[in-house]
This record gives structure tokens, sequence and C-alpha cells, in this order.
């Protein structure tokens, strides 16, 4: 259904993520705040309905992703903007799914002086610790020259691979 590649294949015979409903599975593609809420929740296997939601944009969270955006605040996974939003629909950068990838495995995710990547100086000083975390734990990788592009946008095939080390990171 999804192609060749046997991380997609994984992460959707284990119901962390869905493809469309033409089959198919988009891994370019990038994922919104919502949707990395939903495939995070999946993957951590969280239980409940999860806390009350106090965002300002709470009427724009789809109402498929309500309760995994409520279960990962309820467990510190995520927070929102100063402002008071969430924004669901914002691509997710590959600094926030670090701090909430950190977050879910109980890392402080505190800040750090280097993170270890060539692109540190532009890394924001509230994801350096997570990234270095992680980079530590072999759950996330630069992309190329040691470059952890904090501002890019996560792609699905990005975030099912994440979120597939973070899962084989805790079963150990």
């Amino acid at each position: 259904m999804f192609g060749q590649h046997p991380n997609i294949k994984q992460a959707a015979s284990a119901a962390i993520v869905n493809g469309y409903s033409d089959g198919s599975f988009k891994p370019n593609r990038t994922v919104t705040r919502a949707e990395f809420a939903v495939i995070l929740m999946n993957a951590s296997k969280q239980q409940g309905n999860g806390a009350e939601l106090k965002f300002t944009d709470n009427g724009k969270i789809a109402s498929l992703a309500q309760k995994a955006v409520a279960q990962a605040v309820e467990v510190h996974v995520i927070s929102g903007y100063d402002d008071g939003t969430f924004r669901p629909d914002a691509e997710i950068t590959r600094s926030e799914m670090a701090v909430m990838v950190a977050r879910a495995l109980g890392q402080s995710a505190a800040a750090t002086a280097e993170s270890g990547f060539a692109d540190d100086e532009d890394i924001p000083s509230w994801a350096r610790g997570a990234t270095e975390d992680l980079k530590k734990l072999g759950i996330m990788e630069g992309k190329g020259a040691n470059q952890f592009a904090p501002g890019d946008k996560t792609t699905r095939a990005e975030a099912v691979t994440v979120l597939l080390k973070m899962l084989a990171y805790k079963g150990k």
C-alpha cells in the first residue's frame, strides 16, 4: 500500500500513522502541529481524554485531532505559543518536533551551551537541549554536513522515522 519504505510500512502496521484515501502515504508532504500531535500520541499509546484545551484557537483544531492534542497537553509534551495559540495548521519545524519528542521521552529539553550540530547558532535556545539529547540518543540526525536545519518543515517520512526511533529507544 505505501510502496517499499520499511519505516512507513512499520508505522502503518503499528497504527501510528495512516495513509490517504487513495492508498498513498505522501512521504514528502509536511506535517502540521495537530497531525504531529496525533501520530506522537498514537506512537506513545496515550490513554484518556487529556487536559482541557485552553488555547485561543481551539476552534481551529480539527475534531479528529482534539483528543490527541489534549492528551499531549496533559502529559506536557505540547504547549502553545506565548500569544495563547496552538496553531494546529502550522507546519511543524524540526526544532518543534525535537522538543516534543524529547518531552515524550522525559528528557528535560533544557538549553545547553551547544547542540553539536554545525548550524548550532541557528537552533533556537529553547530547542538546543532537545536536539542535542536526541542526537546523542540516535533518534534525530542532521541533514548532511551535520546540519540540523532547525527551521525546516518536518515531512511525514521524517516524523515516522523519528517516532520509530523513539519507540525503539523506549523499548531498551
